[in-house]
């Protein structure tokens, strides 16, 4: 099974999966889950899903009760402005660690990403280009030589996939995201540190305020499908 090559447990499959389903919305915000229908759907026993439920949980994509119930974890402003806040702090962090050895060897890796990033295929699938911002994104800060703020950083920057989503709903930030992404770019090409960071902090903030636009007119967020 293509699961036994690409996981090393069962358990690392269906926390994968479950992520993939909450990030996609196939698991809505505030949705119960239901333990045996994810195990019937993933083909797997409920012991792996409870432990992948206990995974998402620390990561904070699941709320478990005291009595044990999951829920997918709300969306809220305060969990997103306290979400960006921090990504902002450890991003800069590590961009201005990491900054030459991004110049010395990383920029040909960005460059690579954001070809993707912009191609034909990642405009017409969103789980593609969702794939290809994620790799970008994280490139700028791989060489910062600190395996704990690595990992810190993506695991804050896949918590705030969903809002992510929820801004990218709209044309006008797509539109936004893109022409920002370009001028990401052009300022890591220019080899200029203060104006790349500017432009990664605006590209978050802009992620922000899109958002905080439609939590606050709950009815104009995109239903579940």
């Amino acid at each position: 099974m293509e699961r036994a090559v690409r996981f090393k447990s069962t358990a690392d499959y269906a926390t994968s999966e479950i992520q993939r389903m909450i990030l996609a919305g196939e698991l809505a915000a505030g949705e119960r889950l239901d333990q045996a229908r994810l195990a019937e759907q993933l083909e797997v026993s409920r012991h792996p899903i409870r432990q992948a439920i206990e995974r998402l949980a620390e990561r904070g994509f699941v709320h478990l009760s005291p009595h044990r119930s999951a829920v997918v974890t709300a969306h809220s402003i305060s969990d997103l402005v306290e979400l960006y806040n921090l990504r902002e702090t450890l991003e800069d962090m590590a961009l201005r660690a990491g900054w030459s050895s991004l110049m010395a060897e990383g920029g040909e890796e960005v460059e690579a990403i954001y070809k993707r990033l912009v191609s034909r295929e990642s405009k017409a699938d969103i789980e593609r280009y969702m794939h290809e911002n994620r790799a970008f994104h994280l490139a700028f800060y791989r060489g910062c030589g600190n395996r704990h703020l690595l990992r810190t950083i993506a695991t804050l920057f896949d918590l705030s996939e969903r809002y992510q989503r929820t801004a990218l709903n709209t044309s006008p930030r797509q539109n936004q995201s893109r022409d920002e992404h370009a001028a990401m770019m052009d300022a890591l090409r220019a080899g200029d540190l203060e104006l790349l960071s500017k432009r990664l902090k605006e590209h978050n903030r802009g992620t922000q305020e899109q958002v905080c636009t439609l939590l606050s007119a709950p009815e104009t967020l995109p239903r579940r499908r």
